[in-house]
């Protein structure tokens, strides 16, 4: 099984609007309508994850809800928990504010060979960055936790991941985080952040270089129509 999870439970604290960003529109479509469409035929199932506090907005048919607020991480892992996975079973994770097309589902399958897959693109000044560390092994550094970042690559809202591989490590991550241990203490203020996954195990991935997939995702109402602008649709 090939499963593909839009991630929209965020609480949007920076973005001014009544509606979820994946809810978002184009020309009469929402975001959340356009990557399912792209999704589609790369996938057996699709799910919409949506908080108990926006479930009202979303009425796609698949959708799994759950109680945010600890983190994308933890959003992932309360989703995967929902899903009966088996061993071989792959997953697409992405993010409700930001727009795939199809081409990186295709790129994605043809490369994957059980391997959590972070496509990228390399930036002046990213964000966030994924560092190659050796051979299926990253680091990531998050500017917004302080952290030195430098020019390099950027992930693109999306990642590729051995379902059943992710969803251990992701139990792994949270256990450490919930642990009474005095001795682990984690740096990011014990939010579960989903790429904090490869830091905090030892999570199987390698990046993806995709120098000519141009990235669509925003924070605030100001980037989307930006980013609208831009793109002309």
């Amino acid at each position: 099984m090939i499963y593909g999870l839009i991630i929209c439970a965020g609480k949007q604290s920076r973005f001014k609007s009544d509606i979820p960003k994946a809810l978002m529109q184009i020309n009469g479509t929402s975001l959340l309508e356009r990557n399912i469409k792209a999704m589609t035929p790369y996938c057996d199932e699709i799910y919409t994850v949506c908080s108990t506090e926006n479930q009202h907005h979303f009425k796609t048919p698949n959708k799994i809800v759950i109680n945010s607020g600890k983190g994308s991480g933890d959003a992932v892992l309360k989703a995967l928990e929902k899903l009966h996975i088996a061993p071989d079973d792959s997953c697409f994770i992405m993010w409700g504010d930001s727009l795939q097309n199809s081409t990186i589902f295709a790129v994605l399958k043809k490369n994957y060979h059980g391997v959590s897959l972070i496509p990228c693109t390399y930036e002046e000044n990213p964000y966030v960055q994924i560092i190659p560390m050796k051979k299926d092994k990253v680091l990531v550094r998050f500017s917004k936790f302080g952290e030195p970042i430098s020019a390099g690559f950027h992930d693109l809202s999306i990642f590729y991941c051995n379902a059943i591989e992710l969803l251990e490590k992701l139990k792994e991550f949270q256990h450490k985080i919930l642990d009474l241990d005095e001795n682990y203490v984690h740096k990011h203020n014990n939010e579960m952040e989903f790429l904090d996954v490869f830091n905090e195990t030892d999570l199987r991935a390698n990046i993806l270089d995709l120098k000519y997939y141009k990235a669509f995702s925003f924070n605030t109402l100001e980037q989307f129509q930006k980013l609208v602008d831009e793109e002309n649709f």
